[in-house]
Parts: structure tokens; sequence; C-alpha cells
């Protein structure tokens, strides 16, 4: 009979508690990271912002209307694009982390933002069939996959040891801003001459606001991986444990749905505005109110892990998007609440996953643990704006699909309270 594992709460032996700044070097306290480090900091966060978690999601929902009126495609055709463009960054991403690991986090993003921008504006050729369009999203999946979190986070961690969690959480709002103004640039660029400029001022903003900054900038800091602190390792489940215990699947299973939801929703509320009689322009300038909402969704996630019961949290904010569909969003009639909602919620996907990954396995195995349970974030997030497309082609508005949302999301959050609880690591005073 296979051994039980036991529930991990480790936070004062891995490092998860409060630090002991003690036993750190004077040069890594607070303010003098920030002070030091800022330009890298800056770097890595305008890498994130035109980068591949944002560029691809954040603004096919912006091309849906023109290239469905230029070439007569469906919306679920179109949006099978994104579905190529992740299936093919799960496979390009962990080979450019170690790539990262083996070349330096540098060199990697600087041939990565090339191969982004190359690839984004291969569309302007390719994209003349459906066949074409997908192949510039699979391009941009793998040209573009040093351009994700892992390359750019492991020189901010590096970086910052005090003050890294706020250090992160600041680069990782780089999404936000992306989908705050991402999809309004593309539409104006659209509405100028057509989805050619759009895909073409699209390409060139990795070239003009992330090459200039990573080559100046952005580098590691000379033997971070061997300046640890106070944090240990050595406490933890192994991936086979982790496997059997239900926190896993339920955090995999749960996420997968939120995402698929989250990431649907995102890619499609530009059209799902359009169809109500508002233009693309002011559909863009809505759909900005996600990218505020992701970045402080992502923000006071942070903030709230340490004081608040962890599946609680996370059962409340996966609620957020059900509350905003009763509330008379699902008619669209409040798109600013229903951008809020997913938006804020969005944000805190991220932080959420790893921070489970974290308290209840512990750190010894938390890379490829937090690998595992990030693998169905990204199947969501490829099959999410497709399911929605091929939803409105079938019922003919995407009411049925918000309503089916609102469900799953709402099964999720009750799925949550399942997981146990952890109590909080630490409370500021």
């Amino acid at each position: 009979m296979p051994r039980s594992v036991p529930d991990v709460d480790t936070s004062h032996r891995a490092g998860l508690g409060p630090r002991n700044d003690a036993a750190l070097p004077t040069a890594l306290t607070s303010p003098n990271e920030f002070s030091r480090s800022w330009r890298i900091l800056l770097a890595a966060g305008l890498g994130i912002t035109c980068g591949i978690t944002a560029v691809p999601i954040y603004t096919i929902g912006a091309f849906v209307g023109p290239l469905a009126q230029a070439n007569g495609w469906t919306r679920g055709a179109i949006q099978l694009a994104v579905v190529f463009c992740y299936l093919t960054l799960i496979v390009a991403g962990p080979f450019a982390g170690q790539l990262a690991d083996r070349f330096g986090a540098r060199r990697v993003a600087l041939v990565s933002v090339l191969g982004l921008s190359a690839a984004v504006l291969s569309s302007l050729v390719l994209a003349q069939t459906l066949a074409g369009l997908y192949t510039a999203y699979a391009l941009i999946g793998i040209l573009g996959a040093g351009t994700s979190p892992v390359v750019w986070t492991r020189a901010v961690s590096g970086w910052f040891q005090v003050n890294r969690g706020l250090a992160l959480g600041v680069a990782l709002m780089g999404t936000g801003i992306f989908a705050t103004l991402g999809p309004k640039y593309v539409t104006s660029a659209i509405e100028m001459c057509g989805w050619q400029c759009g895909y073409g001022a699209l390409g060139v903003l990795p070239l003009i606001l992330v090459l200039p900054a990573a080559l100046f900038w952005f580098h590691e800091r000379s033997g971070a991986t061997a300046t640890t602190g106070a944090v240990t390792v050595s406490d933890g489940m192994d991936v086979r444990q982790a496997l059997r215990t239900r926190r896993f699947w339920i955090i995999a299973t749960t996420f997968l749905v939120f995402s698929t939801g989250i990431s649907g929703f995102i890619a499609n509320f530009i059209p799902m505005l359009t169809d109500t009689g508002l233009s693309p322009g002011v559909a863009a300038s809505y759909a900005g109110f996600i990218g505020i909402a992701v970045m402080v969704g992502r923000l006071t996630a942070g903030v709230l892990l340490d004081r608040v019961s962890t599946p609680v949290l996370s059962a409340a904010v996966m609620l957020l998007p059900t509350v905003g569909l009763m509330m008379g969003a699902a008619e669209l009639a409040s798109p600013v609440l229903l951008a809020v909602l997913i938006g804020f919620a969005g944000g805190a996907e991220f932080d959420l996953v790893a921070y489970m990954t974290a308290r209840y396995f512990g750190l010894k195995h938390y890379g490829r643990l937090y690998g595992l349970l990030f693998s169905p974030i990204i199947a969501g997030a490829a099959f999410g704006p497709m399911l929605f497309g091929f939803g409105f082609e079938r019922y003919g508005s995407y009411l049925s699909v918000l309503a089916a949302c609102g469900v799953a999301f709402a099964l999720a959050s009750v799925a949550q309270l399942a997981l146990g609880d952890i109590r909080p690591i630490h409370r500021r005073r």
C-alpha cells in the first residue's frame, strides 16, 4: 500500500516565512536594491510588456473583425491561430529556459526579441490564407519563447532578494500594461490602413521599446545563483508524491477551466462589444480596463496571500466573473464592470498558482511542479479563444458561452474550498 503523503506547510523551514535579514549582505537590503537595479527591472518590465505572454492574446480580438471581413473566415477559425501559438510555446518555452540557464538570460532575450518581431511581421505576408495565419502564430510561439517571464524574471530574481516578490510583481505588471494600451494601439493602426498596418505596428514595437533597453540595461548579476540568503529548498514533496494528492489535481483542473474562460473572454471582448453596435475604437477603449484590472489584481493578490486563507482567496477570485455576469454584464450592458472583474481575476491567477505550489508542495521540486501546474493554464489560454469563437458560430451570440463560463467559474470556486486551509505565513504590522 502506498505511503500516505502529509500536507506540506514548511514555510518556516523552506524560506517562505519572515526572512532573517541579518543573514543577507548589507548591499542587498531593501531600498538599495531598487536604487541599484531599477534599470534591470525596467528592461524586464518592458520585455514582459511586449513579450509572448501579452502580444498574441491581447491583440487577436482586434484582428478578428478585419480578417473575417477581408477573407470571409469565421471567428472561430481566426481564433484558432492562438492555439498554434501557445501549443508551440509549450514546447519552446522550457527550451528557452534551458538556454537561459546555459548562455544567460540576456543573450536569449536579445535573440528572442528579434525573433518575436520577425514572426509578427511575417503575418504581413503569411496571413493571406488561414494556413499562413496559423503558421505565423506558430512562429510567434517558437521565436518569441525567449521573451516569456521565465527569461526576464531570472535576472530580476538575481538582482532582488529582500524585495524579490515586489520586484517580480512590478515586472509582471507588464502584461497588464499591454492589455491596457495594446488593443487601442493595434486598433488605431488597423483603422488607418487595414489589418496589415496592425501587424506592422505590432511587429516593430519590440524593436523600438524592448531591444534598446535589453541591449544597454538588461544583464544578470554575477554570482546571483550562489546567493540564497536564508532561503533553503530542502523541504517539500517530489513529483510522484505531489501527483498522489488531491490538491494537485484540484489545482490543475480548476485552473484549466478558469484559464479557458478568462482567455476566451479577453480575446473576444472587442468583437463582443462591436456586436452591440460600438465602434472598434470605443470597444478597444473598454478593453483597456482589463489591463488596468490585471495590474491591480496581480499586486493585490500578492499582498493578500500572506494575510488571507489561500483557498478562500482563490475561491473569491474565481467567483468574481460570475458575480459580474449575475449583475447584468452578461448582456454586455456593463462592459466596464465585466472587464474589471475578469481582468482582476486573470491578474491574480499566476500569483495564486505560484503561491499554492510553494505552500502546498514545498520548494524542493518547485520548478518541476510549478511547470506541471502552469501547463493547464497555457492550454486554457490556447483553446479558450477558439471555443468562444466556435460558440459564437454555433449560437449566433456570446451569451450562451458567457452563461456556461459563469457556471464553470462558480463550480471551480467551490472546489477551491476542498484544498484545505493553510494559515497565512505572516502578517505585516
